[in-house]
């Protein structure tokens, strides 16, 4: 498992099929990667997500040129008296150049891990209480 330890997050991954909505789990595709079918003719994009929680971090870079090529990684808060986030599913995005092109694992490889963002939402155990609380501080700034 590899450990963020610099401002961008220098590991991110092949993808992984992931759903939406509370307790959503990230689960593999065929070979760590994802072929979405195109709905049709739209305009080709490049979509980079972070989807972040107090222990978990999704990234995910999606390459939309006919059928959408998808590329992800997770990392979660190490437990117990270790510190810090390892990566559990998924590998560096810059290993995925030939699936999502140089250009965009470029890119999602340079994006900063959002550990002041994980840090500051409340995590599953939290009260009320401690929910409105940091509520409020993010309203006050």
């Amino acid at each position: 498992m590899q450990q963020m330890t610099g401002k961008a997050m220098t590991t991110l991954a092949k993808s992984l099929d992931s759903s939406t909505g509370p307790g959503a789990e990230a689960t593999t595709g065929v070979h760590n990667r994802v072929n979405a079918g195109s709905g049709g003719e739209s305009e080709a994009n490049a979509t980079i997500t972070l989807h972040v929680t107090h222990n978990r971090v999704i990234a995910t870079a999606m390459l939309n040129m006919g059928p959408a090529k998808i590329a992800q990684c997770v990392f979660e808060r190490r437990k117990g008296s270790r510190k810090g986030w390892e990566l559990v599913k998924g590998s560096d995005f810059n290993d995925e150049t030939s699936w999502i092109s140089p250009e965009l694992a470029d890119l999602a490889s340079r994006v900063p891990f959002p550990y002041e963002v994980a840090n500051m939402l409340p995590g599953k155990r939290a009260t009320a209480a401690a929910v409105a609380q940091a509520a409020q501080e993010v309203a006050n700034g």
